[in-house]
């Protein structure tokens, strides 16, 4: 998927002079715009096992694995990949492997039905490297807690914009455990409570044909506008004046982050990893049950007092400098591969 963290982090090994190959099994990110790879197409370092079946697949990695002379081997995602560990594990026994895991659910399942195939497992957050520690079967399950980070260059506040209404908005994929209907409830609840309020949602996934179909039979259809995927979530963020990220479940979400760094407060659920990055009441606000209100209160002090709203994206600013900064991220990515590289060479 274009923009996906793991992505970000590869390429940057790249740069760094790790020598990355990706190897993936799903022919296109349904419902998402496809990353095509090139840059790794090019020099050939991009294996396609979408049609393969198990033997044929492992087969391919392994002599990809042999012929490179790959000391770690990292799992992103894919499904399919956990039958496979343990088998290049029996052909390779010093190769090194390590799972990722963002939040609790999908994948999850699968890795601890292969755990033992792994020597240690990626978290982004606190709450995950507890989860996983409660979890597991293993003694050592080799936890790394990588603190994500956002590019502070990249994401930066807005300048000159033209005025316009207070906005809120959605800015991320249409999947369940993001909730983005209940979005679109909370936005119908705020309409009714601060009616000049106007609500943009951004984003692509598997439901934004039930997400439009939601907002175009809804009661607030008049002012929540859908615009879908943009080139850089910075435009999102520049368009709108807080997020609000109602997640069912969720990790460290780069929302939050990115959204800090262009000094846009956030409105989110408190699950996962999200209590993590917000200081409530400073960078944004943790819902509570009665979320609708609790946000019309807050918005409502901005739309009497404009100057709340500024001091309040000052700090949103200030506090994504002191604590997301992307570069400390991929310094802790950089030594972990690293001490992973080597025992995979030593073994």
């Amino acid at each position: 998927m274009r923009g996906a963290l793991s992505l970000s982090v590869l390429r940057e090994m790249r740069g760094r002079g790790f020598d990355v190959t990706l190897a993936y099994f799903f022919p296109e990110a349904v419902g998402y715009t496809w990353d095509p790879c090139e840059d790794f197409a090019q020099e050939g370092r991009l294996l396609d096992l979408s049609a393969d079946r198990a033997p044929p697949a492992v087969q391919r990695l392994a002599g990809a694995i042999a012929e490179r002379r790959i000391p770690l081997a990292v799992q992103f995602g894919a499904p399919q990949a956990y039958g496979h560990v343990g088998r290049l594990k029996e052909r390779r026994p010093g190769l090194r492997t390590l799972d990722v895991l963002y939040n609790e659910v999908g994948h999850t399942v699968a890795h601890f039905l292969h755990e033992n195939a792994f020597d240690g497992v990626v978290v982004e957050s606190e709450a995950m490297r507890a989860f996983v520690a409660r979890e597991t079967a293993k003694a050592e399950p080799g936890i790394h807690v990588m603190l994500s980070g956002v590019d502070l260059d990249a994401f930066r506040p807005a300048r000159d914009q033209p005025p316009r209404p207070l906005t809120l908005g959605y800015v991320g994929r249409m999947s369940p455990e993001k909730d983005p209907l209940r979005f679109v409830a909370l936005a119908e609840a705020l309409h009714r409570k601060l009616p000049e309020l106007r609500f943009a949602m951004y984003g692509e996934g598997a439901m934004e044909g039930e997400v439009r179909a939601r907002i175009a039979g809804g009661s607030a259809a008049a002012v929540i506008e859908y615009r879908g995927y943009v080139d850089h979530v910075r435009e999102a963020l520049h368009a709108v004046d807080a997020v609000m990220l109602p997640s069912r479940v969720d990790g460290r979400p780069n929302v939050v982050m990115e959204a800090n760094a262009c000094g846009v407060p956030v409105f989110g659920a408190p699950v996962g990893g999200i209590p993590e990055l917000i200081e409530d009441g400073a960078n944004g606000w943790l819902l509570r049950p009665d979320a609708a209100g609790h946000a019309a209160g807050v918005i409502a002090s901005w739309l009497a007092a404009p100057a709340a709203l500024e001091e309040t994206r000052l700090r949103c600013r200030r506090i994504a400098e002191e604590r997301f900064d992307r570069s400390r991220m991929l310094d802790d990515y950089e030594r972990l591969f690293d001490a992973q590289c080597e025992a995979g060479r030593v073994a």
